[in-house]
């Protein structure tokens, strides 16, 4: 995928990557975990979401190739992406933040609501609902090392049996098949930066459900059965305090359940973007398997 560049009026250089043709669907724009840049999205996944409108995916200030320093508060990240939209010129976007992504998108969609149409929230939790799993143990240990194999990726995203194991192979291999060209890294200052906002995100305040009445725009909320980086009951507080929230819990996945199950999900954002009805239609805040 060819990197493309945005330069704020700030004069941050954003870089990105643009997929799809758009057939005057509103455009996807794609909001990364911890310690990813653009190249770590599954390229199935990718292309089966922009089959039908734009996907933008972007590194936020002092990620990959983008310019800047990393923001170690999630407030200071949502401003930064603000400024990459806005730069853009993009206006009614929809937001899939992933994980650390989520926290993004959801401070995106409560300073700026101008700017997000419909929002996908995957693997993620909201404020001061406490520290993720991802914090201690041995899942601490190996996100701070200095160095994260495939083999990890496949230990922190996919679950522990044979059909999961076998889907974190194919999930690195289609990683290895891509030919990006340069696309920088996460350098340790802006890991440790994105460290400390998740745990500012995370320290426990029982006032901050109440943020979340503030994000009326539609939310399809998702998570992984099985994820051992984000407890999947974080997701089930977001539905029950957004306001116009619909949940899935997807069986038998890890935190990568978006890779693991590409097809279905991405079917499954298709249509919630598209605001089709699902074939099996439960109300708002309703889990659904």
């Amino acid at each position: 995928m060819e990197k493309l560049f945005a330069r704020s009026p700030g004069g941050y250089r954003y870089a990105y990557v643009r997929l799809g043709a758009g057939g005057g669907n509103p455009p996807l724009l794609l909001l990364s975990h911890f310690r990813a840049t653009i190249d770590m999205w599954d390229p199935a996944l990718l292309e089966r979401l922009a089959k039908d409108r734009v996907v933008i995916v972007v590194d936020n200030r002092g990620i990959g190739l983008s310019d800047g320093t990393t923001p170690d508060t999630v407030a200071a990240m949502a401003e930064g992406i603000a400024e990459f939209v806005t730069s853009s010129r993009l206006t009614g976007v929809d937001v899939l933040g992933f994980s650390l992504g989520g926290y993004v998108a959801q401070a995106l969609a409560r300073i700026r609501p101008d700017l997000v149409r419909r929002l996908v929230l995957a693997g993620t939790a909201p404020r001061g609902s406490g520290v993720d799993l991802a914090a201690e143990g041995r899942v601490r240990s190996i996100i701070t090392r200095e160095l994260v194999s495939p083999k990890d990726l496949v230990h922190l995203f996919f679950p522990p049996t044979a059909p999961g194991r076998a889907h974190g192979v194919e999930y690195i291999r289609r990683l290895s098949r891509r030919s990006p060209g340069p696309g920088g890294s996460v350098a340790e200052p802006s890991w440790r930066a994105q460290l400390e906002a998740a745990a500012d995100w995370g320290a426990p305040d029982p006032t901050a459900a109440r943020e979340l009445t503030d994000i009326t725009q539609p939310t399809f909320v998702t998570h992984g059965e099985f994820d051992i980086m984000v407890a999947a009951e974080k997701s089930r507080i977001l539905a029950s305090h957004l306001p116009h929230a619909e949940l899935k819990i997807y069986p038998d996945t890890g935190h990568g359940f978006l890779f693991q199950a590409h097809e279905e999900f991405s079917t499954d954002v298709t249509r919630f973007l598209m605001n089709e009805p699902s074939e099996n239609a439960a109300p708002p805040q309703v889990e659904t398997t």
